[in-house]
């Protein structure tokens, strides 16, 4: 899932995914995405190297895009492939708002690709404490067109306010020692 601004994602967090990718709010959009499995790795053709395409669908109410959930079948639309998917993606939506209820710590990433702004961000930090019931953490990652060799500290706020804002070169932003040198001294507890 996708979502270019951060007001959309605030939104749906706000309103607790309520109509969330119901089929009509769902258009395709003419846009090549591949299909990939539930660890993020792309999968093939059998027999191939050349991955599998995928329907590239927009919830037009939240402005959130699914890009790899439904495989291109010859003759088949996407939307046939709808049921089974939302069954999964409100499982997952419960199984997500329960978590962080319950949770005494949890991290929160935001990947911003376009501009957000100080008050967007004020605004999401006020609606996961709505949801929360413990301590959490926001790192905003956003990736600018500038030339950054590592990471930036836009220095947002104090230590208290718990928002880390970051901006990393948008050329720079899958580099596995940027996202080592953010993720540095976290630990995952069960």
């Amino acid at each position: 899932m996708q979502s270019p601004y951060l007001p959309d994602i605030n939104t749906l967090l706000r309103n607790k995914f309520q109509g969330f990718m119901e089929a009509e709010n769902i258009i395709e959009k003419d846009i090549l995405a591949n299909y990939i499995d539930d660890n993020g790795y792309p999968i093939f053709k059998p027999g191939t190297s050349e991955s599998i395409r995928a329907h590239y669908v927009t919830d037009i109410k939240y402005n959130i895009d699914s890009v790899h959930d439904f495989p291109m079948i010859p003759n088949q639309d996407w939307s046939a492939q709808y049921p089974p998917y939302k069954i999964r993606l409100d499982h997952r939506i419960q199984t997500f708002l329960n978590q962080i209820a319950q949770s005494q710590r949890t991290l929160f990433i935001r990947y911003e690709w376009m501009p957000t702004s100080y008050e967007d961000v004020i605004n999401l930090k006020s609606i996961l404490t709505d949801m929360t019931n413990g301590n959490f953490n926001l790192l905003l990652v956003e990736t600018v067109d500038e030339e950054l060799h590592g990471v930036k500290d836009m220095n947002f706020g104090t230590p208290e306010d718990k928002i880390c804002w970051v901006q990393v070169s948008r050329d720079n932003c899958t580099n596995t020692s940027v996202w080592n040198d953010l993720l540095s001294g976290i630990t995952l507890l069960n």
